[in-house]
């Protein structure tokens, strides 16, 4: 976080608590360590964090209310400290408005989402740091299946000067789908200030389908428009009462620049000028396939894939709920391709990853 926003979310927390000094305030989180082993190039390297996830659980009154949250990691790169949520949210009769550091995303339940406010602010199922920005949101709710949603985030372009990202988001139900239409403008995107995006959901039976589309209008005569089409589906079937399968997948068709683009996020790496790609439309591939053994434990599968070059990255995952409300989930993350592909061995190494924690 930057010096000068986590000065000012400081005095925002000592003026909170001491607002609410007289009403009890609990505190809950969660501790835990992550350990991860990571192979390349015939070597391997180890890694431990141990975090801290601490939330305060503020009494609301009847139109306002403090959302604290904010987490400690600890690893052999240093100690830092990120606020998840350090906001105030006040209802008013036809809107409510929250100002602070709070998470944004403009999910509809696609493993990858192409028409968020920040790209990756979820990927498959997981919530990412860009999901928590410094903003201020107001959503109107216009009836009980209707609402309109407005964001601003300040963003520090140069020393001097700061630069306003915004965003406007509709969404309604038609005849039980979900149905979006969003825009955003970015000032500090160069290339494509200009955003707007388009998602639908909703079931085809036993399935639930969707999809997405986004456009990028350019800002030079040199890079084309974008346009990023998303088209997803899910299935889910309970056997006993207690188990559960999930099934997921969806397809992705964007530019290779938008490509590029999202290599970083995707994989989390700083690779994007390691891909040599050719082709102008590309197509990933994003599933899931989830089964929960009972109440305590479940196994997951998750896949990302270039089509095009048949490369994929996989990441299998066992979680199970142990005895004293402990957590222990084991994964790893492979990839299928050994070649100059999207998903090889040096964009993706071969990693074991194992988490314990625990929840107060």
């Amino acid at each position: 976080m930057n010096k000068k926003l986590l000065i000012i979310f400081s005095f925002l927390l000592i003026i909170l608590l001491s607002l609410t000094a007289s009403a009890e305030v609990e505190i809950g989180g969660e501790v835990g360590v992550d350990s991860s082993v990571i192979f390349n190039n015939n070597q391997s390297e180890f890694y431990l964090t141990e975090n801290l996830k601490i939330k305060l659980f503020i009494p609301q009154t009847k139109s306002a209310e403090v959302k604290v949250d904010f987490e400690l990691r600890n690893n052999q790169f240093g100690t830092n400290t990120t606020f998840k949520k350090l906001y105030i949210k006040r209802g008013y009769n036809n809107f409510n408005i929250s100002l602070g550091r709070q998470p944004v995303s403009w999910s509809f339940g696609s493993l990858i989402n192409p028409v968020d406010f920040n790209f990756g602010a979820e990927i498959m199922d997981q919530s990412q740091s860009a999901k928590y920005i410094a903003a201020a949101k107001i959503y109107v709710p216009v009836n009980w299946k209707t609402g309109i949603e407005l964001v601003a985030n300040p963003q520090i372009s140069t020393k001097t000067k700061t630069e306003t990202k915004t965003g406007i988001r509709a969404r309604t139900m038609i005849n039980n789908y979900d149905l979006s239409l969003n825009y955003i403008n970015d000032p500090l995107d160069i290339n494509r200030k200009n955003k707007i995006g388009l998602s639908l959901k909703g079931d085809l039976g036993p399935l639930g389908l969707y999809s997405a589309v986004s456009y990028e209008k350019s800002t030079k005569q040199t890079i084309e428009d974008e346009n990023i089409y998303l088209l997803g589906l899910d299935y889910s079937k309970t056997i006993n009462y207690d188990q559960r399968v999930y099934l997921q997948g969806e397809v992705i068709n964007l530019s290779s620049i938008k490509l590029k683009e999202f290599a970083t996020t995707l994989l989390q790496a700083d690779i994007s000028d390691n891909l040599e790609l050719d082709e102008k439309r590309y197509n990933l591939l994003a599933g899931n396939i989830s089964y929960s053994i009972n109440n305590f434990s479940s196994v997951n599968l998750f896949l990302l894939g270039n089509i095009n070059d048949s490369s994929f990255a996989l990441t299998p995952q066992y979680k199970n709920q142990l005895p004293g409300n402990i957590d222990l989930t084991i994964s790893s993350i492979l990839a299928t391709s050994k070649n100059k592909d999207f998903f090889n061995q040096e964009n993706v190494p071969l990693s074991i990853n194992f988490n314990l924690s625990y929840s107060f």
